[in-house]
């Protein structure tokens, strides 16, 4: 090997190494824009489906109260609650006109009979009322938590992608540290050679430094 060629060697290696490391950079840049798109869609999706998942948390703690597993001040107060709300009050409103009307039609405002009534009417009411409500609060909580596994699902898919990504990034990592360390690996065994040819140039016979100029082995 010529002083030329060595030289060259070492110098083409620097420029190689150089060009591999732009190239990890920028495969490393490409890939992080990739992980900040994934991070963005689901902080996306998150606040897409948050208003269902906040319902769904509502509907679930409404449910915790009227069925008394939140404490009895609380099933109290939502009972008094639908007590005040416009559907019973509406139902209660009309039934207890029927329920008058056709007591005055049948002379027995006053009676029994009319007081059980409307008393049984009130009780139906409530407990119709009750039953819409749990319906109303059971579909809520179902939809968040409908919601709630939607953005789970996607997290889980959002976590594989970033770390599939972290994966890459290592690898281009080590790909890069692997050819530096081949290249180096190249570079100090040519200059191994050299060193031994330069021994062989300067020994008696070994044609000194014209040799080195020379080239090959």
């Amino acid at each position: 090997m010529g002083l030329f060629k060595f030289l060259g060697g070492v110098i083409g290696a620097g420029k190689a190494k150089k060009q591999s490391r732009k190239a990890m950079q920028a495969q490393i840049d490409a890939l992080n824009r990739g992980i900040d798109v994934q991070d963005a869609q689901f902080r996306q999706t998150r606040e897409d489906f948050s208003p269902f998942r906040e319902a769904g948390y509502s509907g679930l703690s409404g449910l915790g109260d009227l069925v008394g597993i939140n404490g009895d001040e609380s099933q109290q107060a939502a009972i008094e609650a639908l007590y005040s709300s416009p559907f019973y009050q509406s139902l209660y409103r009309n039934g207890e006109e029927a329920l008058l009307q056709t007591a005055a039609a049948t002379g027995g405002m006053r009676g029994g009979n009319t007081q059980r009534g409307l008393a049984d009417f009130g009780a139906d009411t409530l407990m119709r009322t009750i039953d819409r409500q749990l319906a109303s609060l059971g579909g809520l909580a179902g939809m968040g938590m409908g919601a709630t596994e939607s953005v789970a699902n996607f997290g889980q898919q959002h976590a594989n992608n970033v770390t599939n990504l972290y994966g890459q990034q290592g690898a281009a990592r080590a790909g890069h540290h692997l050819f530096k360390g081949g290249v180096n690996n190249a570079m100090w065994n040519n200059a191994g050679a050299f060193a031994d040819k330069a021994v062989s140039a300067f020994m008696p016979g070994g044609g000194g430094f014209g040799s080195l100029l020379a080239g090959g082995f």
